[in-house]
């Protein structure tokens, strides 16, 4: 009995040291952490260890008395599968962690064996991070970034479209006796395309649409607006080159509206060139109307009448300078702004007659023109000047009058040449070179032949000085300058080249 009971207690602590081991090494497996528990069966394997190390006299079936059951009760191998079965049970209640067999502490955050890849892979796995580049994301962020790139090029658009309208509506209105919101809507769009855009063939379709549903709503042809509307059709098909019968009905326009200038005057707004005042008709349409009907007859050669229109144009203007001038308000920038404009559509009209009398060879009257004009650019100036608080509108302060001062020193440039004085046409062809110098004025048309033109006055400087090379070199110089810059009528420039040329042919041949 006493060799059974501690082969029994041997065999439970060995069983007990392999479930540690089974134990450790499982948890060592399955995690880096570290899990602490203590067991109560050791405590049973010491205290069967002690009994073990007794005497062999001193065993506790000697102080127990043994009764007749258990010493005819004999030892066999049942009971010590009933012995295994419970150490099994045991260790099942120790792996479901009863309290009874197990005390578990909570698992540490630390590894004793830290693998930085393991760990990695295991982070990239809990928070479910995908690469950003796969070509699922770039169709993805392409799609919205086009999406984006329509929606807000959509709403530029229709924002642009709003202001432009409503710019064309505040600055150039329809007379409100022409009806029809379509035809009214023609008008804004003709006169976009007129006025900001430069484009007499898109503008001109559109203003003769716009007539023909205004005589259909019931509009008077004989009233100032449809004389209006008739004016910017004939001044579309001038600037396109369409010359047939424009003479004829712009004169029979004249004498209509000078008959109306006679009566009491009627009141129309139209012409607003950022401001609010009406404007009286009669003299704005005949300013308008000159401007197309003068150059009409200078073409032609027809001088007298170019003089007679552009004179009747210039009263016109004055009328218009007088009505602004009674209401004239000095701190007004909407006045200051439409004085300007009144002062360039006059120096205009006076180039353009001063242009007149000198191909008539009335060089006295032409030159008092041409200062005068000088005078009205000077004038302009010191507006800008004088008074920088302004916002003014950029048509009438800076685009009408690029150039117009140099465009009068090269026909006052011309005529003291044509008088002899070369000497005194330096002077002029010097101050107007520097107002034709300038970046900003290089895009300008009036510019391109004012700069032409102060090269070929070199030319003939040249030539009556006996230097024909030099001449013919300048000559070349203005015809390419115009040439290179896609101007038209070059036969002046042509005939200058060409003439010099054969002048040097004669001389190489004697």
């Amino acid at each position: 009995m006493f060799q059974r009971s501690i082969f029994k207690s041997l065999q439970r602590a060995s069983f007990a040291c392999k479930r540690d081991l089974r134990w450790q090494k499982s948890l060592n497996q399955r995690s880096p952490s570290v899990l602490f528990f203590y067991s109560s069966d050791s405590g049973n394997t010491k205290s069967n260890a002690s009994a073990g190390s007794k005497k062999p006299g001193a065993s506790s079936d000697s102080k127990k008395p043994s009764t007749s059951s258990d010493s005819k009760k004999p030892s066999t191998s049942s009971d010590n599968k009933k012995n295994v079965g419970r150490d099994d049970l045991a260790a099942e209640n120790m792996f479901k962690g009863s309290p009874r067999f197990t005390q578990v502490f909570p698992k540490v955050t630390f590894s004793l064996r830290r693998d930085p890849r393991a760990e990695a892979a295991a982070a990239k796995r809990s928070m479910n991070i995908q690469p950003m580049l796969t070509p699922k994301n770039i169709r993805k962020m392409g799609g919205r970034a086009l999406i984006l790139v329509i929606y807000f090029t959509t709403v530029g658009y229709i924002i642009y479209q709003v202001f432009t309208y409503l710019y064309l509506v505040y600055t150039w209105p329809v007379a409100e006796e022409l009806k029809g919101f379509k035809a009214r809507n023609l008008m804004y769009l003709a006169t976009y395309y007129d006025v900001l855009e430069s484009q007499p063939d898109k503008a001109l379709p559109f203003y003769e649409r716009a007539k023909k549903l205004f005589l259909t709503k019931g509009a008077d042809p004989k009233s100032l607006a449809i004389m209006h509307l008739e004016l910017n059709i004939d001044r579309c098909r001038y600037e396109l080159g369409q010359l047939e019968g424009i003479e004829e009905r712009l004169t029979d326009m004249l004498e209509r509206l000078q008959n109306m200038a006679d009566q009491p005057q009627e009141r129309y707004a139209d012409d607003k060139v950022a401001h609010h005042r009406e404007w009286l008709s009669s003299d704005m349409l005949i300013q308008k109307l000159v401007k197309v009907l003068g150059p009409t007859y200078f073409d032609q050669g027809n001088m007298d009448k170019a003089i007679e229109i552009y004179t009747i144009g210039l009263q016109a203007v004055k009328a218009l300078k007088l009505s602004v001038a009674e209401s004239f308000d000095t701190k007004d920038i909407i006045d200051y702004t439409t004085y300007d404009h009144m002062n360039l559509k006059e120096a205009s009209l006076t180039y353009q007659l001063g242009e007149a009398f000198y191909a008539k060879h009335d060089y006295k009257t032409a030159r008092t023109l041409f200062q005068a004009t000088i005078n009205y650019c000077r004038g302009h100036k010191s507006h800008i000047t004088t008074a920088p608080r302004l916002l003014p509108d950029l048509r009438s302060f800076v685009d009408g009058w690029i150039c117009l001062d140099s465009a009068a020193m090269v026909y006052l440039a011309r005529m003291l040449i044509d008088e002899g004085d070369s000497s005194g046409s330096l002077s002029w062809i010097v101050a107007g070179r520097k107002l034709t110098s300038t970046d900003q004025h290089y895009n300008n048309k009036l510019c391109i032949r004012c700069e032409s033109g102060f090269k070929t006055q070199l030319g003939r400087i040249a030539e009556l000085q006996g230097d024909y090379q030099r001449a013919l070199v300048r000559y070349r110089e203005a015809y390419d300058y115009l040439y290179l810059n896609f101007m038209d009528k070059l036969e002046d420039k042509e005939a200058d080249v060409a003439r010099l040329e054969a002048m040097r042919g004669q001389m190489i041949d004697n």
